[in-house]
């Protein structure tokens, strides 16, 4: 059965927070991320068939590598590609057993800044991340990003990220 990157529909994103509101702040990829960032994770992406490419600022990499929290302006990038299908429409795998990476189909996007902790209620709540999708091509693609903050949000062990202990690697 083929699969293909779901991104919920493009919706506001509009919270009360207090007495204010806040919304999505609209995050900038840098146009160089493949040469600007460090590659330190290709792997199946949880929770669904895809393959998942992780890019990390030094910002971010010095921190995890010192074994201190990931502060301001860290900013991972991961390219989603979805897996490459047999004759039947499954999901190759590797000699390895992991999913064989075949169409390029989104980047996504987390920068962290700490005046973002508290823009959204406690349930969204992800230690000050915010989230951007964009195509293959890199044009932001205006999605509601909140699941990825309720998929991200129980991880506060973590740092809010899936990758936690690959970020500080070696590679």
């Amino acid at each position: 059965m083929r699969s293909s990157f779901f991104i919920a529909p493009a919706l506001l994103t509009l919270f009360v927070v207090g007495a204010g509101a806040a919304e999505d702040r609209v995050l900038n990829l840098p146009a160089d991320y493949r040469r600007s960032l460090e590659l330190y994770l290709t792997a199946d992406r949880v929770g669904s068939d895809q393959v998942i490419s992780m890019f990390a600022n030094d910002v971010v990499r010095d921190a995890a590598r010192a074994g201190e929290p990931l502060p301001d302006g860290s900013i991972l990038v991961g390219e989603i590609y979805s897996p490459k299908l047999d004759a039947d429409g499954d999901p190759i795998e590797s000699q390895i057993g992991r999913r064989v990476p075949g169409e390029f189909v989104a980047i996504v996007m987390m920068e962290r800044r700490a005046e973002w902790a508290d823009q959204y209620p406690d349930d969204l709540k992800v230690g000050g991340w915010e989230f951007e999708v964009f195509s293959p091509a890199g044009e932001n693609l205006n999605r509601d990003t909140t699941a990825c903050r309720e998929c991200h949000q129980p991880l506060d062990q973590t740092e809010f990220t899936w990758s936690f202990d690959h970020i500080g690697g070696a590679n």
